[in-house]
């Protein structure tokens, strides 16, 4: 079984992952967070810091671009083989409006024509392996039915499938029949992704897909860090015995945002961003990052934190039975 850490945008760049890969184990690889496509014939070193060999000593990483044709992959791509990186990711997956609107992300995957164009050129072109993330549609399931047809030409390194489509975000449940269809029809290996935040969960797709060995973790891990490692373990009773570790991994995360974020009101408000999905760990999530979102300065944020560091209560076992809910900026 492996575990990939999410591409989530904003969150899982350089500085997250390796104070992670410093306090908490299990994650067996990462996909980094799109690049934009576009980024010239001659790509510039410093538009790809977060792939930086030495950002990246910690956990394996696979690169990822966000595009719908091959004149703005390409160039990428090439560059990314001679840096080092041997597999490419092809985000067509992100359920971003403005990202679909323009037939990238999600929105290709109405148009297998286009997506059968760009893997052609992309086989011809590169030397790089090349691996899809993907939905199960833009607006329909049925597309995926379209799709997989097309993908399947292709010697895929691997298919990462979230089982949603594009127009619901993260809204709504994960459809698990239309996912059972591309497990069946896929030829490439599958990872799978969407949903998986505690071990009950975890188990019971597992038993589900009993095919399936590759994972990948995204918001739950965010939720909890430990969730990896009571995956691997099959366990969670340990975590209340070793939550030292989470803030241990907060000071360590702190540190590396106040390294490689200039400004105090940025290195601020991209805490508080993490705290959108901490403070879910925690009882009384809503007032936790109520008092958050309201911290002025950095002053008044560390004595939020270490109030909680004192007095939070850590959901005990992080089951099945706590419903996690995504907080808003207040």
């Amino acid at each position: 079984m492996q575990l990939y850490l999410a591409p989530l945008q904003g969150y899982t760049e350089f500085l997250f992952r390796n104070a992670y890969a410093r306090h908490f184990g299990g994650i067996d690889k990462t996909i980094a967070p799109f690049l934009p496509s576009g980024l010239g014939v001659t790509v510039k070193h410093k538009r790809i810091k977060d792939l930086w060999k030495e950002h990246n000593e910690l956990i394996p990483i696979d690169p990822q671009i966000l595009g719908k044709s091959a004149p703005e992959i390409v160039p990428v791509g090439k560059y990314l083989f001679d840096y080092g990186y041997d597999t490419l990711n092809i985000n067509m997956g992100c359920p971003i409006p403005t990202i679909r609107a323009k037939m990238r992300g999600s929105g290709i995957l109405a148009y297998p024509e286009m997506v059968e164009m760009l893997l052609e050129k992309l086989y011809n072109e590169l030397q790089n392996k090349i691996s899809l993330k993907i939905r199960l549609g833009n607006e329909s399931a049925e597309e995926v039915k379209a799709l997989i047809p097309v993908i399947n030409q292709f010697p895929l390194k691997e298919l990462i499938i979230h089982p949603r489509i594009g127009t619901q975000m993260y809204e709504g449940t994960v459809d698990l029949d239309s996912f059972s269809w591309c497990v069946e029809n896929a030829k490439a290996p599958i990872v799978y992704s969407g949903d998986i935040f505690d071990l009950a969960t975890f188990k019971k797709m597992q038993n589900k897909f009993p095919g399936i060995s590759r994972w990948m973790i995204g918001r739950g891990l965010l939720f909890s860090p430990f969730l990896p490692e009571i995956i691997k373990k099959n366990d969670c009773s340990w975590v209340k015995d070793e939550l030292y570790r989470f803030w241990e991994f907060h000071n360590d995360l702190e540190d590396e945002i106040l390294t490689y974020r200039d400004r105090p009101k940025n290195q601020l408000n991209k805490l508080k961003e993490y705290w959108r999905y901490f403070s879910q760990a925690f009882n009384d999530s809503e007032n936790i990052f109520f008092k958050i979102s309201r911290a002025a300065d950095f002053e008044n944020f560390r004595i939020i934190i270490d109030e909680i560091r004192k007095n939070g209560i850590w959901r005990a076992g992080l089951t099945e039975n706590d419903q996690f809910t995504f907080i808003k900026f207040l």
